[in-house]
């Protein structure tokens, strides 16, 4: 178990249980769930970064206190939710219907 699971498991353990080889989106040429390796911390550890959009610096994250799935705007310097878990944010990813 890597320093990052054991650090968010509880919050992100969907992701290291079911998601931890990333997810490739063809159409859009982008890993929107990065691999496990990529995964990474911010604002000071409140934040796990597993994902992104593929424009303007949007990333996407769990948050400590906060369920669910965000994306962060550094444009705007805000967190937005965007998904209540990961397998729905990854279904409206592919879907299309998740806008960001």
């Amino acid at each position: 178990m890597s320093g990052l699971e054991e650090t968010w498991r509880g919050v992100a353990s969907n992701y290291f249980e079911q998601f931890a080889d990333g997810r490739y989106d063809e159409r859009a040429y982008l890993w929107f769930i990065y691999p496990k390796d990529e995964v990474h911390e911010v604002d000071e550890g409140t934040a796990l970064v597993f994902g992104r959009a593929g424009g303007d610096g949007i990333e996407f994250a769990y948050r400590r206190d906060h369920p669910g799935i965000w994306a962060y705007y550094p444009i705007d310097a805000e967190w937005r939710p965007v998904a209540p878990d990961i397998g729905t944010f990854e279904q409206e990813w592919l879907s299309g219907r998740l806008k960001v």
